[in-house]
């Protein structure tokens, strides 16, 4: 759940507070979690997962995430408050969470994180890179993939 239906948020499509609500219409449990902490959703696909394989059933999870982008490309996204995506990404980005959370357990040092970053900015350079100069894909390749043939 990122808070929206296309331009839509969910505060004006859906009548119940949480989606977690309509989870007792299909006689199953449900768990709101935070979406964008990696501990909390693994704690909650595991209790989901423990309760399925011990006979209980489904569980609705609603993970509550961020949408920092648009519905679509060119979205400008004048249906949301002024900042607001400023603010989300301050203070719910997933990578950040994760990384504030292994450092303050003492799984990683500042240093390595760090190194970490380097080292994805220098692959995603490099792939940027190898995309730029390969060549353009033939014509008849162009929709390979893309849809099913019948």
């Amino acid at each position: 759940n990122n808070g929206y239906a296309e331009s839509t948020s969910a505060d004006w499509a859906v009548s119940c507070d949480s989606y977690v609500d309509r989870a007792a219409g299909f006689g199953m449990p449900g768990l709101t979690v935070d979406g964008n902490d990696f501990f909390a959703v693994y704690e909650a696909a595991g209790e989901a997962i423990r309760r399925a394989r011990e006979g209980g059933g489904p569980t609705l999870l609603e993970c509550q995430t961020a949408r920092f982008f648009g519905h679509f490309e060119g979205d400008q996204q004048t249906y949301r408050a002024k900042g607001e995506v400023e603010q989300l990404r301050n203070e719910r980005d997933c990578i950040k969470i994760f990384s504030q959370k292994i450092h303050a357990a003492g799984v990683i040092s500042a240093d390595e994180l760090m190194a970490i970053d380097r080292e994805v900015v220098a692959l995603i350079d490099d792939a940027v890179n190898q995309a730029i100069a390969a060549p353009a894909p033939a014509e008849a390749e162009l929709f390979t993939d893309a849809y099913v043939s019948y």
